[in-house]
């Protein structure tokens, strides 16, 4: 981002024990300030900030929300949509635009609503001077794409223009909040950088395989070679890295023992109760956890215990890929077979009128004792990108336990989708009520799912359904101008910096995994060179940078498109911990 050449970008960077995040990239980057200077105001009101967030250790639950619920006046303004008459209204009336990026299972989310939305002063002002609009970055996968490094909560504040001019992470006391929206008036707008987007710095196709090495070499250097994982701060079960180095044990002698380590040490993350994986843990250590159960979670760290077992056939990996089948089955299951989005850390955080108890109380508890309070809240949304994502999964762990009931599990899931999530056009809907706006992400990730099944099936319905996908992906989706493809389709109520399209890495990484396995399945070329492209686009300096350890899905997908050179190996600095395998009562 760059700033303009006579005014500061107003920046507030909180503490990373005060925001619930899906893993940041470098390990230490909810902690790090953005490189950008800062107001006066905002300074002070991150001190302050800081300094409440301080107050409480990693790992604990931050301001009391119960206490919060009993003592705290009503909410003095409404939450509005993000629609295009949000922004013809800030424009008419010169307020400024408040965005409050949320999700439903983000237990700093339920804070910052309850304590510092429901505070008297920040309510007024919000109400006489601001349009606040809240969005669930579940629901909006542009959205989470676009402000996923500032961790949820993420608070934007646009100008009545809709131009972005300040960005804060994380969970905000309510000074800090006033301080920060009364220095909104102080602060001008800026010019946002197009650095790390496709163009004059995107790779040339055929550096690929430098980039691979590349890739890898960075992989290497974010392993904690003590406690296993990637990155020291934050220890996040990165399903996609595991997963990478089980497949690059077939030139590094060392790659599996990095992977079946880390396997190792996040166990402590699966629940010993009802299974599932949860999200991260802060600290620097694997045994303070941040409860939260996401289906993105569950289904990277479930393809990574199936690809480690095909490997070893050791006991406990198998066991640790059936917890999470076994919780995923039990709690984030539809009647048709689908499956839903994630489950919330706390109980009765989306009642007000229920008994709140926090994820640490509450998964410190047995199965008697949980079921007596009752259960977090579920999301129910039956979001594209997620069941592709469990779907493939699935499909991998019943090609390498020769499961059929998994492989069954699998094709129930996708009919379903099928059904209701894709358009006679071929067009992939994120959820079954969506609107008009088709999202990339979701055509790479079921489209993926359809060609993996048709590969362990043979059944040319899957093949056909992702052949139609990715004709429809490519119309609507594709830049030719850069090879990369945009976020999502053509939205005529964007406004503001949103109706600038990106190219989002991740889902190009994904849409580029799908090219792949569409080759594979057809034999044509053609889905391959598109693959190749897309990928060397999103391939610029500033866009590797910000990957920081979550690399496993690119280098991946490089395989995968033919761009790994032959016997890659990237040699070890120190030697790796071996995991012995643990006996399974089960």
């Amino acid at each position: 981002m760059r700033l303009s050449s006579n005014i500061a970008l107003l920046v507030v960077s909180l503490s990373a024990g005060a925001a619930c995040t899906r893993p940041p990239a470098s390990p230490n980057s909810a902690l790090e300030p953005a490189p950008v200077a800062p107001v006066a105001q905002a300074t002070e009101a991150s001190s302050s900030a800081t300094a409440a967030n301080d107050a409480a250790p990693s790992g604990t639950d931050g301001p009391d929300v119960a206490r919060a619920r009993e003592t705290a006046p009503a909410q003095l303004f409404n939450w509005e949509k993000l629609d295009k008459a949000t922004f013809e209204r800030a424009r008419r009336e010169h307020r400024f635009i408040l965005l409050h990026c949320a999700a439903a299972w983000c237990h700093f989310c339920h804070v910052m609503e309850e304590v510092t939305y429901r505070n008297p002063e920040v309510g007024k002002l919000l109400r006489d001077r601001f349009i606040a609009v809240k969005v669930d970055i579940d629901a909006r996968p542009d959205i989470e794409e676009r402000y996923r490094d500032w961790g949820w909560p993420a608070t934007i504040v646009f100008s009545p223009e809709g131009d972005e001019i300040g960005k804060m992470r994380g969970f905000i006391p309510p000074d800090a909040m006033l301080e920060t929206l009364r220095a909104v008036d102080r602060a001008a707008r800026v010019e946002t950088s197009n650095d790390g987007e496709p163009g004059a710095t995107s790779a040339p196709v055929d550096a690929l395989p430098w980039l691979f090495l590349r890739a890898a070499r960075d992989l290497r250097t974010y392993y904690d070679t003590t406690l296993g994982g990637w990155g020291m701060r934050q220890k996040t079960p990165l399903g996609e890295d595991i997963e990478y180095e089980v497949r690059a044990s077939a030139t590094d002698p060392d790659a599996l023992g990095r992977a079946l380590f880390s396997i190792a040490q996040q166990r402590a993350l699966i629940d010993p109760v009802w299974g599932g994986i949860y999200q991260y843990s802060v600290g620097g250590t694997w045994d303070k956890p941040h409860f939260e159960k996401l289906m993105t979670m569950q289904a990277a760290n479930l393809d990574a215990y199936a690809s480690a077992y095909g490997k070893t056939k050791r006991p406990d990996v198998l066991a640790d890929a059936h917890d999470i089948v076994s919780y995923v089955e039990r709690f984030l299951t539809s009647p048709d077979g689908t499956f839903y989005a994630n489950q919330d850390a706390d109980v009765g955080a989306h009642d007000e009128h229920t008994r709140f108890v926090t994820g640490h109380a509450y998964y410190a508890m047995d199965e008697k004792g949980r079921l007596a309070v009752g259960q977090p809240w579920i999301d129910t949304h039956v979001y594209a990108y997620e069941n592709g994502l469990m779907i493939a999964a699935l499909v991998d762990l019943a090609r390498d336990a020769g499961d059929d009931a998994t492989l069954a599990r699998a094709r129930r899931a996708a009919d379903s989708l099928l059904a209701t999530h894709v358009d006679e056009t071929g067009a992939v809907a994120h959820d079954s009520q969506a609107d008009h706006v088709r999202f990339l992400a979701d055509a790479a990730s079921l489209g993926r799912a359809c060609a993996m099944l048709y590969e362990a099936t043979h059944d040319a319905h899957y093949r056909d359904a992702a052949v139609h996908i990715e004709a429809r992906m490519v119309e609507t989706l594709l830049d030719p101008a850069t090879g990369a493809f945009f976020e999502h389709t053509v939205d005529s109520d964007a406004e503001g910096a949103f109706q600038r399209r990106q190219h989002p890495f991740r889902p190009n990484v994904l849409a580029a995994r799908f090219l792949a396995a569409l080759g594979s399945i057809t034999g044509k070329k053609t889905y391959g060179d598109l693959g190749r492209r897309a990928l060397a686009a999103v391939s610029t300096p500033v866009a590797l940078d910000d990957q920081g350890r979550i690399l496993g899905s690119y280098l991946l997908a490089l395989d995968e498109l033919g761009a790994a050179p032959a016997a890659a190996k990237v040699p070890s600095a120190k030697p790796v911990p071996t995991a012995k395998p643990v006996p399974v009562a089960k």
